[in-house]
Formats: structure tokens, sequence, C-alpha cells
């Protein structure tokens, strides 16, 4: 049985995704990650970013109580423009140079304890329903 999002975990379709970097079915990504190493246009943090992906998923997965996932498409996208007009950047490739946003989050005290966290760092993923 899958847990639905809660309110809390969606992510407001408001925000403006861009420069869709790539595409691929959960249930082929440790043969699309292999084919991507080869790719000479990756950086060294888009191929560390691959390494830890199903990993971390597998948390996300784990942390929703989701059981299954086999028919899920990924899309990965270069950046993102938020309701403040702020854009984040994650691509190795933006005008010919890599361009990695640092991203800061403030959490609110009173809530830090219904988070994962690492020492006090704050993790979390992302999710869009339409």
């Amino acid at each position: 049985m899958q847990k639905q999002p809660e309110e809390r975990d969606k992510t407001p379709a408001s925000l403006s995704y861009t420069m869709k970097l790539f595409e691929f079915k959960i249930s082929e990504a440790t043969a699309f990650f292999e084919q991507q190493k080869e790719n000479p246009n990756l950086n060294e943090n888009m191929i560390k970013g691959f390494d830890q992906f199903l990993e971390s998923l597998d948390e996300y997965f784990e942390m929703y109580k989701i059981d299954s996932a086999e028919d899920c498409q990924i899309k990965i996208f270069g950046s993102v423009t938020l309701n403040n007009r702020a854009i984040l950047r994650a691509t190795n490739k933006f005008q010919n140079r890599p361009w990695f946003s640092n991203i800061a989050i403030a959490m609110n005290n009173e809530e830090l304890s219904e988070y994962p966290s690492d020492k006090g760092i704050c993790y979390a993923k992302v999710s869009i329903d339409y």
C-alpha cells in the first residue's frame, strides 16, 4: 500500500521547472546511470549524484512508507524558478560552465522534530503532484 503525500509534502505547481536534463524509468535507473557515466558532458558532481541517487530514493521511500514505484518515470531538471523569482540551478552546462546553486532552507524551530536530520541539518526531497 502506498502512502499518499501529505499536503505539506507537495511542492506548489506554480514553480517553473526548466532545462529537463534526463528522463528515465525507475526500473531502468541502474542501466541509465551506467550509460551516463560514459557521457563526456557530465562533470564529477553529476556522476556523484547518479552514484547516490538510488540509495537516497530508497531512503525517501522508506520515510514515506512507499512500497512500490516500479512504474515511475524520473525527470531531472537543470533549474527551477521559485515563487520569489530566484532561480536555482543544478547543471554542468549553463552558458558553457557548471552552475550548482547553494541552497539554504530556514526551518521553523517548532517543526524541527518532524523532519529527519543529520546532526541538526535537515534534508527534504521535492515531489510535484499534478
